[in-house]
């Protein structure tokens, strides 16, 4: 049976790039995964970009928000849920998570308290996969697939002293007139309710569509990415998000929302 298991998994994990490549969705999964295996799912259906909520316990990360009530509970760690799987695809596709996709692939961090320890520890865990990120040291750029992003730039003004320097900064609306480097703020993320107050329901009315369209040109216009979260996960809103160019919806419900989408153009 195990045998049978592992053949299913490593026939699935061979066929993935082959299968994403030409069907990459703009969309960031906010799920909190639970295993290596779903993230190669999202993968599969051509999700590229992820979120995790990240705290650190006893002298590791692990994935979640909230402290857990047993030493012995079952929560991921980062590595095994995140970094692994993806430094894997890396590996395997000699230096590309997607044969053929060039694009920034983002992974946003959620720290849930002790930043500085936080990222002390994340420096040591990344070490196996300093190929596969983005980092500065030394004043030098290693350019890599995968870019590290975190929310709250509070923590980062406590961490980014810290060597190396490997996390961007996801901006928001107010940061769309400061026009800071892409390079440390590379992605933008928006609130549907912050643009319109349509609900997803009918169409969206058309002047909140050309002022959408208008903050999409206008972020990209700084070299960085848009993303919209808080939307409902059904066909009006996927398609308003493809016709718009938005780069990324922000959902848990990233293989769902996957169904509703084409191929990105």
């Amino acid at each position: 049976m195990k045998r049978t298991v592992f053949a299913v998994l490593f026939t699935f994990i061979s066929i993935l790039p082959a299968f994403s490549q030409n069907k990459i969705k703009p969309i960031l999964s906010t799920c909190n995964f639970g295993s290596k295996t779903e993230l190669w799912g999202s993968l599969g259906v051509g999700i590229l970009n992820f979120q995790a909520d990240v705290m650190y316990i006893y002298g590791k990360l692990y994935v979640t928000p909230l402290m857990p009530d047993s030493i012995n509970h079952k929560i991921p760690t980062l590595t095994d849920a995140y970094l692994y799987p993806l430094f894997n695809q890396f590996k395997k596709n000699k230096g590309e998570i997607i044969p053929g996709y060039s694009g920034d692939i983002f992974l946003v961090l959620n720290i849930s308290g002790q930043p500085v320890q936080v990222y002390k520890q994340l420096a040591i865990e990344m070490r196996p996969f300093t190929d596969m990120l983005s980092f500065e040291l030394e004043g030098v750029k290693h350019p890599g697939k995968v870019r590290i992003l975190i929310k709250d730039n509070n923590q980062l003004l406590q961490i980014n002293s810290i060597k190396p320097s490997f996390l961007g900064l996801v901006g928001t609306l107010a940061d769309v007139n400061k026009n800071m480097d892409s390079q440390k703020m590379p992605l933008i993320e928006v609130e549907l309710n912050e643009i319109t107050s349509w609900k997803g329901t009918g169409n969206i009315p058309f002047q909140d569509f050309l002022k959408l369209k208008e903050l999409v040109a206008k972020v990209h216009a700084q070299n960085k990415k848009i993303s919209i979260r808080n939307c409902p996960s059904n066909q009006m809103v996927a398609d308003v998000i493809l016709t718009s160019k938005v780069d990324f919806l922000n959902t848990p419900e990233g293989i769902t929302v996957a169904g509703y989408m084409e191929v990105v153009k």
